[in-house]
């Protein structure tokens, strides 16, 4: 059954694949996009649509359009990090939870058919649908801890999180508004078990995100810090990929060397949620005030102070008889008067008279 909130999330989710591709194409780069959760979504789109196969069921312009368009999508930007535009390389924790995704969506999918569906339905292709909805649910999950992992600007931005997670958030509005619908069956209960896991992990994610700390960089790059300490679902699934040596937070990539912070427990002075806080800031403050007074700081050489050739020469032959006088040697100097004397050993040296 059709009706405004099932349109919205289609054209949500087809603007979160535009965006994705555009900003990919705009940066010229796929910093930060998740390889793992992209094959994941390829996989997903390939088993849920074989009924375009199927030429025993009428299928809809608007359905025919939408799911070929997840299709290649998800091939083209597959294709575009692979070959085209440098991206983000994953870590051996994101390609294991990516594994512990799939393998759990396998192994769960068809206990949830036959739990959940009638047994007219029970069959291959049927069940390669349950899968991609319990696999969709949770194939966001690499992209969100490589978010947290980088610490360098991505093409990742609020517009294709907001869209992605509103898809299945009006989803959800659109099984409630069915589920009203006297003359409705009602939607299936596979999708809406899962799809309220999905967006139940896009609001716990939104939470952090908004929550997050950000470092303006000098380049005018923004990171985002995401805290998750602030999350309730996604703090507790990814700290059972967290090393046990180490806290979570300790966990970003680059975080000590490039925004100051150590390994010691120590947090970078960020700013407060929302405020960015320029790197440069006071670093050129002393020299700037310096400039103004008309004193330079930091260690500065006397001969660049001389303009006079005379008076570097005098300072080269005091810088000789203090290195001889250091060394117990004799050399002669002068007095106040001008009268030339002898050093140490009372031996005059007329030849160094003017």
């Amino acid at each position: 059954m059709w009706n405004i909130f099932r349109y919205l999330g289609d054209i949500s989710h087809i603007l979160s694949k535009l965006i994705l591709i555009l900003s990919i194409h705009r940066n010229r780069s796929a910093e930060g996009v998740s390889l793992i959760t992209q094959l994941l979504y390829g996989l997903v789109f390939c088993t849920r649509y074989l009924d375009l196969f199927d030429s025993s069921k009428p299928h809809p312009a608007w359905n025919v359009v939408f799911k070929t368009f997840y299709i290649i999508s998800s091939f083209y930007i597959l294709g575009v990090m692979q070959w085209m535009f440098p991206r983000t390389r994953e870590r051996e924790v994101a390609w294991k939870l990516g594994a512990v995704v799939l393998g759990g969506s396998l192994v769960l999918s068809p206990f949830a058919m036959l739990i959940f569906e009638k047994k007219e339905f029970w069959g291959f292709v049927h069940w390669l649908w349950v899968f991609s909805e319990i696999l969709e649910s949770v194939c966001v999950l690499p992209q969100l801890l490589l978010l947290r992992q980088t610490t360098v600007p991505t093409v990742i931005d609020s517009f294709y999180l907001l869209t992605l997670g509103s898809y299945r958030a009006l989803y959800c509005f659109n099984w409630l508004y069915r589920k009203l619908d006297s003359t409705d069956p009602g939607p299936d209960t596979v999708s809406v078990i899962f799809g309220i896991i999905q967006t139940a992990l896009y609001i716990d994610f939104a939470w952090v995100y908004y929550t997050r700390q950000r470092v303006k960089l000098r380049g005018g790059g923004v990171v985002d810090a995401d805290d998750l300490r602030n999350s309730w679902l996604l703090r507790r699934i990814f700290g059972r990929f967290a090393p046990r040596h180490s806290n979570m937070d300790d966990e970003d990539e680059e975080s000590g060397p490039a925004l100051g912070g150590g390994r010691n427990g120590s947090r970078p002075a960020w700013g407060s949620r929302g405020i960015s806080v320029s790197a440069d800031d006071g670093v050129f403050d002393t020299e700037r005030d310096g400039q103004e007074e008309g004193v330079t700081s930091g260690p500065i050489d006397p001969d660049a102070r001389m303009k006079d050739p005379d008076e570097l020469a005098r300072a080269m032959d005091d810088d000789d008889e203090d290195d001889t006088g250091a060394s117990g040697s004799s050399k002669p100097y002068r007095d106040e008067a001008g009268v030339e004397a002898s050093g140490a050993g009372g031996i005059r040296n007329d030849e160094w008279r003017d």
